[in-house]
């Protein structure tokens, strides 16, 4: 009866041992993933940072280059942000990041959209299987919703609340395209939007090819 006793007990103590190491090892697999999620998020907008933009660029890229189906990108850059930041400080400009973020992040609510802080300012959202119409539309739902926010800008030349300007490009990749000139293209057309007074957008035409 003794025998007995030590071998359940020794059974039950290997069982309980079994369960902590289940446990512990759950345990950490689930941290381990928490930390890859926080790894790839920017930390002040909960956007995709660019480590993660990437990873789904290259992606969607060679998914569309397989398919030839269309991808669509809106490069964002908030108008007079610095100026926003010297007059109502630094707080003041983190707050206008996460409200124009939050708006970002409810356009790209589907599928393999994704938007992302590229830098500063500065943001990029991916739309796979989306046409240069269908994202003009986007663009101009970006913006009204900007503006719905009415967040006062006092030293904006342009307009009394914050305002944006958009480069976008849409692009069905061929086997000589390179991802990095599709981003400069619309980094290009971001560019022409701010030269042509801001608060707008540029949109790559066909007679725009990929650099």
């Amino acid at each position: 009866m003794s025998l007995c006793y030590v071998i359940d007990r020794q059974h039950r103590e290997n069982y309980l041992q079994n369960c902590i190491i289940e446990a512990t090892q759950q345990e950490i697999t689930e941290q381990s993933k928490l930390l890859e999620e926080l790894s790839l998020l920017d930390p002040l907008t909960g956007l995709a940072n660019r480590r993660y933009l990437n990873r789904i660029l290259e992606a969607e890229w060679t998914l569309a280059l397989k398919q030839q189906t269309p991808m669509s990108m809106i490069m964002l850059d908030i108008d007079y942000f610095k100026n926003y930041n010297d007059t109502l400080g630094h707080i003041s400009g983190d707050h206008c990041l996460q409200a124009i973020a939050l708006v970002l992040k409810a356009i790209t609510n589907s599928g393999s959209e994704i938007a992302a802080r590229y830098g500063g300012e500065e943001f990029i959202l991916v739309f796979p299987q989306t046409n240069s119409a269908k994202a003009k539309e986007i663009a101009n739902s970006i913006m009204d919703q900007i503006h719905k926010l009415e967040i006062q800008h006092p030293d904006s030349p342009i307009h009394p609340y914050i305002t944006v300007s958009l480069g976008i490009v849409t692009a069905v990749p061929q086997k000589d395209d390179l991802l990095s000139d599709y981003i400069e293209l619309a980094d290009k057309k971001l560019y022409e939007a701010k030269k042509s007074g801001r608060n707008c957008y540029q949109i790559a035409h066909n007679s725009d090819t990929i650099i």
